[in-house]
């Protein structure tokens, strides 16, 4: 399995373009610290995988692990010393135990493209917003989507699943 990262071919091509804001900057931060301050309905929103590590590791593991592998099957290693090793993610000796619990018969994790998870969490805000009675005017401002993708989201968000409000 190719685990490299070709940073020539990133230079070429700016961060921006993969969905989440470039590591260790302010904007990743503030993003950090939405999905921290609203686990909830971000989690909700996520794809199952990224919903899942960032359930068990936290948003700045998650995200670390997407920049890196996002796309892509990871290998899991029965033991964390080699996964860090492999990686280069810390993550303690419990939380990875429980990430191996999410593996499939071959000790793979597929997880989701930057792209995905970052539009989850938006999807997530945008909602929230909407239940906040944002006006479709800043909604299209605030997220960069057209009306119609609005009136799409209010009425998926309308509907009821299980007795509760989406």
């Amino acid at each position: 399995m190719n685990n490299k990262i070709n940073h020539h071919f990133l230079q070429a091509y700016p961060v921006i373009f993969s969905g989440l804001p470039a590591m260790s900057t302010e904007n990743e931060k503030e993003l950090i610290q939405f999905c921290e301050s609203y686990p909830h309905y971000v989690l909700s929103a996520m794809p199952w995988a990224a919903a899942e590590i960032a359930g068990v590791c936290g948003f700045p593991t998650l995200f670390h692990m997407i920049y890196d592998f996002g796309g892509r099957k990871i290998y899991l290693p029965k033991k964390q010393e080699r996964f860090k090793k492999l990686y280069d993610i810390d993550i303690s000796v419990e939380q990875y135990n429980r990430l191996l619990k999410r593996v499939d018969s071959a000790g793979n994790i597929e997880l989701p493209s930057a792209w995905g998870v970052f539009i989850a969490i938006r999807r997530a805000a945008m909602q929230m917003a909407m239940r906040d009675n944002v006006s479709s005017t800043e909604l299209t401002r605030t997220f960069g989507v057209s009306m119609r993708n609005i009136r799409m989201i209010r009425s998926t968000t309308d509907k009821q699943k299980g007795g509760e409000v989406l």
